[in-house]
This record gives C-alpha cells, sequence and structure tokens, in this order.
C-alpha cells in the first residue's frame, strides 16, 4: 500500500498532537480533524474511543 501525503496550506502536515511534520512517505492517522503521527496514535485512540470506556463493576454508571 503506498501513502501520499499531503500538503495542508502548502506546507506538510503535522501531527495535531505532538507537533511533529509528518514526512513524505510517513504513514498517519486522520480522524475527526486529527491527524496522528505513529507515535501518537495510542493517544488519538484513546481520546476517540473515550465515550466507549467503562471500568468493570461501575458498567452504567453516571
Amino acid at each position: 500500500m503506498t501513502t501520499v501525503t499531503r500538503r495542508v496550506g502548502g506546507r506538510a502536515p503535522r501531527c495535531t498532537l505532538c507537533g511533529r511534520e509528518i514526512l513524505r512517505g510517513e504513514e498517519y492517522w486522520a480522524c475527526n480533524g486529527h491527524r496522528a503521527c505513529e507515535e501518537c496514535l495510542p493517544e488519538l485512540a484513546r481520546r476517540e474511543l473515550a465515550p466507549c470506556r467503562e471500568i468493570l463493576g461501575r458498567e452504567g454508571r453516571i
């Protein structure tokens, strides 16, 4: 699979979590207006899945 980096406003895109520039050919994830580099993917996943988070023994509590 080939990844193509799109330039945003004439500049290379940046990870919206850490601010690092995403280089040509480098994988990144775009989700709900965020761009995450490989290193920040776990943090992006935690943020996006936060509404689905449950704690055993506390299900259904508000």
